[in-house]
């Protein structure tokens, strides 16, 4: 199982569905919210600067792209210049409901992103993910 996962999404019903999702198909131990960009930034510049050791960094992110303030491709530029190098671990899902085929091809472009998922989060998506070269290795008994 997975310590813990981050979801980034400004719509709370989204945010709620994946943390429901997430916790009752056993994927990760955690789940942490951030409701835009920044917020999901601010998280892991708390976790550089934090002395508290029970701080868990997030092994995936599920990120939303079309967010106010600060949107998914801002974060996940600043995400990659500020901490990529500092938590190699970590990988992201993008998590969106765009049908923009360009979204899909710039996607592809980050070696960090791991898949491409349709909103809604499901059950079967998280058991799907289990499955995969980079997420296998934790659900493994």
């Amino acid at each position: 199982m997975i310590e813990s996962v981050l979801v980034v999404d400004d719509d709370l019903i989204a945010l709620s569905l994946c943390e429901f999702a997430i916790k009752n198909s056993n994927f990760s131990k955690q789940v942490q919210t951030a409701k835009n960009g920044r917020e999901a930034l601010e998280i892991f510049f708390n976790l550089e600067e934090s002395k508290d050791e029970n701080l868990v960094i997030p092994t995936l992110i599920f990120l939303d792209l079309n967010m106010p303030i600060m949107d998914g491709w801002d974060f996940l530029k600043a995400y990659l210049q500020k901490f990529a190098t500092k938590y190699p671990e970590t990988k992201v899902c993008i998590l969106s409901s765009t049908i923009d085929p360009e979204d899909f091809v710039k996607a592809g472009k980050y070696k960090i992103v791991l898949e491409f998922i349709s909103k809604p989060l499901t059950m079967e998506i998280l058991h799907e993910l289990k499955k995969s070269s980079q997420l296998k290795k934790y659900f493994e008994n």
